[in-house]
């Protein structure tokens, strides 16, 4: 929302928390913000908000009824200036910022107002239906002339498809931004309307079932400017057809961006996933530019009389509007191989240097996946280019575009490696090009089987601690969206935009849901499963059903029970886990109680579950199956345990409180895998009171193998520290 849209009241309470630190004194420790932003004028509605903090990250403000915004904002706050959207900063002015003590039952009913408000706009979206159309597209000849300064392009479009029914008579397309001129049937003008985003033609005869016909419709736009808000894109977002100036940061840069609706914005199209077509691109620029799109490069020639620049792209194999790209500039090309296959990493120049590095695992990557999934790389070549604007990437087919900051210097790569990008992306070449999915609410055939990728990826190349951190933090990711905003079930028709369903609940739940459906049926089977469905599927849509069609064959088994409470249903398990060991009878007892909350649907879960049990005499995996709200399992063990590890491998998606002795803890800290070792310091986090454990965490913060163990550790001392410090 920008400033001129409404008039703003933003009111900010601040909770002081007093704790009781381990030498008796206290201390005041996190400011706890809840943040109201209140359009006066009613003028919310239907706008995404984001708020922020000098140099933090951006944050959501979430609906809470009566056209209000709320936040829930922790840490130390930075009363002067709160930014709302890129281009609206707040200055502590009187008339726009209050600051004001409130009590906890101020922070509790913002809690409240914007976890009902989170609900109710989940359950307030429309359920949707599969987009029908009459015919079907096999192909567009897509042609475009770009005008610079002016920020224009006139363009025509051919576009070859098939009648699905007897006697059509009307094609609707989808065509926004720019002005139909003219639609013409081998030569002959046709009638149509352009009006509300489509484009409505009259066939000059009826088209039996099965006919073929090829329209061509000529086309035009000045200064175009997409707003990609009316889509359901953030603020920002440069949905559509872009021409980028030169800046501090980028050279000029001509592009497109069509997830999830902007093809409609440079050529008229039946923009939506369920419908697959091959294409050329066909694009005339200034004779220094370079043009990249989908597919093998056709011809690229300057006019000797004009002196532009006319590059002609062709993609032989069918794929869904939403994967369409084209992108001009002066991009260094930097070149590749992976066998036969040519790589190109297109880059801003002066970048090369660190390009190469940055892009380097890509072929490695490529000779990954496809062992991964048995099946090859499905297209005639692989270029990754960079673009401003975007923080991750976009997989275009063939040709994916990806964010500025992957390219890092080598020091920059040792914090912030762009691999879990790259890898995410390149998997989307298999899973959402190769095989897509017939709507929006598949979209977890896609997105949950790149983000999986990430982590199987990590495994290959960095080892089993870095893979099992990546994997902890999906969970984590997940979690945060399901406690602080809603819960729904991954595969569901029910959105406004289709940019809603792409949350932490299609990425992050989803390939941790993917992830423990590996390690029920094994890593080979599940490897057969993902090859089956590729190779059933090729080059065309799919649905979940399809999916579990395959999973049938393949296993000869039954695995609708997982599916359905992982996929179909919303939440996760939230699990109390307790144990007690009878030293008379030799019997190790666990109890797991199952307490999700089930009123919006959430099931009591079948889980496969194994629990780690040491003793001086080694350790031993127990395999059971929780089947019901609760149940104690027994187990003969000649000696006291040392350790009880719930979850061994750590492969549930769960919330989880397990009580332990600080000597197990203690045990825990020094002798279990890099997952466990940190859940065990933010156990022992909350006994600072000991001596035993402050010496342990300082050890373990000096010492322990795995940097992420102890990060946690320092950071458990450091707040040891604060909270005893005068």
């Amino acid at each position: 929302m920008k400033k001129s849209d409404a008039s703003i009241f933003l009111a900010i309470v601040v909770v002081t928390v007093l704790t009781l630190s381990a030498c008796g004194r206290t201390t005041e420790t996190d400011n706890q913000l809840a943040l109201e932003i209140s359009a006066l004028d009613g003028h919310a509605a239907g706008h995404v908000l984001w708020y922020r903090q000098p140099a933090g990250s951006w944050n959501e403000a979430l609906p809470v009824g009566n056209g209000r915004m709320g936040a829930m904002v922790f840490g130390d706050p930075d009363f002067e200036r709160i930014q709302l959207n890129e281009d609206s900063v707040w200055a502590g002015e009187a008339r726009d910022v209050k600051l004001s003590i409130g009590t906890p039952a101020d922070l509790t009913e913002m809690r409240r107002l914007i976890d009902e408000g989170d609900l109710e706009a989940f359950r307030s979206r429309r359920e949707q239906q599969l987009r029908s159309h009459d015919f079907d597209v096999k192909h567009y000849r897509i042609a475009l002339s770009l005008d610079e300064p002016t920020r224009s392009f006139d363009g025509e479009t051919a576009i070859t498809f098939s009648s699905t029914i007897d006697d059509l008579s009307k094609v609707t397309l989808d065509a926004e931004s720019f002005t139909v001129q003219s639609v013409t049937y081998q030569g002959t003008p046709l009638a149509f309307t352009q009006r509300e985003g489509g484009l409505e033609i009259d066939l000059d005869r009826d088209l039996a079932l099965g006919e073929e016909a090829t329209l061509t419709i000529g086309y035009s736009v000045t200064n175009i400017d997409v707003d990609s808000a009316r889509f359901g894109m953030g603020e920002g977002y440069d949905l559509g057809f872009n021409f980028k100036p030169e800046s501090p940061t980028n050279p000029p840069i001509i592009f497109t961006l069509n997830f999830p609706e902007g093809a409609r914005h440079w050529f008229p199209s039946f923009d939506h996933p369920s419908d697959w077509a091959t294409h050329e691109t066909i694009i005339e620029v200034r004779d220094d530019y370079r043009v990249v799109a989908n597919g093998a490069l056709v011809s690229d020639a300057v006019d000797s009389e004009t002196g532009r620049r006319t590059v002609h792209w062709s993609q032989t194999k069918p794929q869904p509007t939403y994967l369409y790209v084209m992108v001009a500039g002066n991009h260094s090309v930097l070149e590749d191989k992976y066998g036969d296959l040519p790589l190109h990493y297109r880059v801003y120049p002066g970048d090369e240097a660190d390009a190469r590095l940055s892009f380097s695992p890509t072929p490695g990557m490529i000779g990954f996946f496809e062992d991964l999934y048995g099946v090859e790389f499905p297209w005639v070549k692989y270029d990754q280019i960079v673009i401003p604007g975007i923080g991750g990437g976009a997989e275009s087919t063939s040709a994916t575009v990806i964010a500025e900051w992957t390219v890092s210097n080598a020091t920059e790569l040792k914090d912030r490696s762009p691999d879990w990008l790259i890898a995410h992306e390149l998997a989307h070449q298999w899973w959402g090009d190769m095989v897509g999915y017939e709507d929006w609410e598949h979209v977890w055939l896609s997105e949950s089987f790149a983000t999986h990728a990430e982590y199987l990826y990590a495994s290959h190349d960095l080892g089993a601690d870095e893979a099992a951190l990546v994997l902890d933090e999906h969970k984590v990711d997940y979690l945060e969206e399901a406690r602080t905003k809603f819960i729904r079930p991954i595969v569901t028709n029910k959105w406004n935009r289709p940019n809603e369903m792409f949350d932490r609940h299609t990425y992050e739940k989803g390939g941790v849901v993917l992830n423990m459906f590996r390690e029920l049926v094994s890593e080979d089977v599940f490897g057969e499963v993902l090859q089956a469905f590729l190779e059933a599927n090729a080059y065309g849509n799919a649905t979940t059903t399809d999916f579990f069609e395959t999973v049938q064959q393949v296993t000869g088994e039954d695995y609708s029970w997982f599916f359905d409470q992982w996929l179909l249903k919303p939440g996760h398990p939230v699990l109390d886990v307790s144990h007690t060991w009878d030293s008379q009878q030799k019997v190790l007892s666990v109890t797991i109680e199952q307490t999700q909350d089930r009123k919006l649907g959430t099931p009591v879960y079948r889980l496969p579950i194994k629990l780690g049990i040491t003793t001086t005499a080694g350790k031993t995996i127990e395999s059971i199956w929780l089947d019901r709200e609760l149940k104690t399992f027994r187990f003969d063990v000649a000696e006291e345990p040392l350790m009880v590890r719930f979850d061994e491998g750590d492969v549930l998606l769960k919330e989880w409180t397990f009580s332990k002795s600080t000597a197990e803890l203690l045990y825990q800290l020094s002798h279990d895998k890099a997952i466990g070792r940190m859940w065990a310091v933010g156990e022992l986090q909350e006994r600072m009171d000991d001596p035993a454990v402050q010496a342990a965490l300082v050890e373990v913060g000096q010492h322990d193998a795995f940097w992420a163990v102890r990060d946690k550790a320092i950071q458990a001392i450091g707040a040891m520290e604060s909270l005893t410090s005068p």
